[in-house]
């Protein structure tokens, strides 16, 4: 305001001056001119409010009021204090500052002895009280967009901060951020004093349910529908240790894991004895900084997922936004040739150009419709794949069969997210490579266990030229989430790739 006061006095000056012929008494200007002098003083010793912008407003649009008609070129003036007002506040508080112009304007006039009405100005003033409001509530607007762009501006570097302190923090840990090989260690501190046949560290996701991250001892079955276990909701509830007897199996021990005042996890045992409470609460104390490690972990990964996948929908825009339209331009272009051509070898060449431009735009939309497909949050691995192989085989004449079976609990997301990119890439391979007429998918989960089979009656193994580079970005996956990758040539004729978790294994 500091600019805009002076600048909008000049302005009326101005005004005035170029109209001297008309305007036969100043003392008006001389006024408004102390007004503005008085309003910028106190703007440097004063916050600006709304009862000071409002007294500005007040006291100006009254000496406009006493000058009309002639100080009628004054209005712009009053711009001054509703953008003021529209900075300080809101909509609202630049409504009541206009309406303390308009009235203001009123009191003057007749204080002067004039009737607002019926003077041949008033349908400029009545523009011009609209006008001063527009102004206003265009200052509150730019008070709004500023304010939420501090805010996000803030937000970012809050963010940018704390993932650096995390870079640095998780490369200096000694055993790292994972979340299975954290759960492990758990696993193990509790295993040898408790003596334990079976064991499981579960952790609550999204939905509500329990899943292992890990486990020990045979039988996993017995891990499904942990999360209505009346001794697991006890000691998930309670934040206490619970136990139970368990039949043959002796007794059915529960740890919860606590962060500060919550339960983040639980540690599920069956032992062969009873184990004292003393025990019990030693247990759990052992476990709070290994507990804190492994939400650290799991936030981690949860912070790596979103990025990830925040990453892959960005490739699939520049690739459909960029190359992808500008090869579809070009095809144009090679069509217009192949019109207008009478060559007989220009229009050969041409029409072979414009069957690679298509297959190569074909496997850019595949590989977009790739880094778009993600997983199902409501119908889990299964549902994504199958939907990823019957997209493929639409696209590609394929035959698909599918076999799916899904237990209702389900992976960690992350080894979720691993097995359905190595499902897709072999789905992808075959559409690639292979030549087939069939394609057979096989999914299969029982937390903690999983497999996928993807099976093909094309060329096989020694025939196709798969690229290496997938291959082993499929082996990568399979080993960060500690999977078993089998990749083989089929009996009859294709190629046979199965991916196994935990105990299940692969057909011969």
């Amino acid at each position: 305001m500091a600019v805009a006061r002076p600048g909008m006095l000049a302005l009326v000056i101005a005004l005035t001056g170029s109209a001297r012929s008309v305007v036969t008494d100043w003392w008006w200007l001389g006024a408004l001119a102390l007004v503005a002098l008085a309003a910028a003083i106190s703007e440097r010793i004063l916050p600006r409010t709304r009862v000071r912008v409002a007294a500005e407003m007040a006291l100006a649009s009254i000496i406009v009021g006493l000058g009309l008609p002639e100080a009628y070129l004054a209005l712009p003036y009053l711009l001054v204090p509703a953008f003021a007002a529209g900075l300080a506040g809101s909509i609202m508080g630049t409504a009541v500052t206009t309406l303390t112009g308009a009235v203001g304007l009123v009191i003057g006039n007749i204080l002067a002895g004039g009737n607002l009405i019926e003077l041949p100005t008033f349908g400029s003033v009545s523009v011009w009280v609209v006008i001063i409001f527009a102004t206003g509530a265009i200052g509150a607007w730019v008070l709004r967009l500023d304010s939420i762009q501090i805010a996000d501006g803030g937000r970012y570097a809050a963010a940018y901060r704390l993932l650096s302190e995390l870079r640095v923090v998780s490369r200096r840990l000694s055993v790292g951020l994972d979340p299975g090989t954290l759960a492990e260690g758990l696993l193990d501190n509790v295993a040898g004093p408790l003596a334990v046949r079976r064991a499981a560290l579960l952790v609550r996701r999204e939905g509500g349910n329990l899943f292992p991250l890990a486990h020990r001892g045979e039988d996993d079955g017995w891990l499904l529908g942990a999360e209505r276990d009346p001794v697991v909701l006890e000691a998930w509830s309670s934040e206490t240790p619970a136990w139970t007897p368990n039949g043959r199996r002796g007794y059915r021990v529960v740890l919860p894991l606590r962060v500060g005042s919550r339960t983040m996890g639980v540690i599920v045992a069956d032992v062969p004895d009873q184990v004292s409470s003393e025990e019990l609460q030693l247990l759990v104390g052992s476990t709070d900084e290994g507990a804190l490690r492994l939400e650290t972990a799991l936030l981690f990964d949860e912070v790596r997922e979103l990025a990830t996948r925040e990453e892959r929908r960005r490739l699939a825009r520049e690739i459909h936004d960029g190359i992808a339209q500008e090869l579809t331009s070009l095809g144009y272009l090679v069509d217009d040739l192949i019109a207008r051509t009478t060559d007989a070898d220009a229009k050969s060449l041409s029409t072979t150009l414009r069957q690679e431009l298509t297959r190569i735009l074909s496997n850019l939309r595949h590989s977009i419709f790739d880094l778009r497909s993600d997983l199902d949050h409501d119908g889990g691995l299964g549902t994504s794949l199958s939907a990823y192989a019957r997209q493929v085989g639409a696209q590609a004449g394929l035959k698909v069969h599918l076999v799916h079976q899904e237990e209702h609990d389900r992976l960690r997301p992350e080894v979720e997210a691993e097995l359905l990119r190595i499902g897709q890439e072999a789905i992808t391979n075959v559409r690639k490579h292979a030549k087939a007429k069939n394609l057979w998918v096989t999914v299969a989960v029982s937390p903690p266990n999983a497999q996928i089979r993807v099976v093909d009656d094309g060329m096989g193994m020694r025939e196709q030229p798969r690229g290496r580079y997938g291959l082993e970005i499929m082996a990568e996956r399979a080993r960060r989430v500690g999977a078993t990758l089998v990749i083989k040539d089929r009996a009859e004729s294709g190629t046979v790739v199965d991916v196994s978790l935990g105990n299940v294994q692969g057909e011969g």
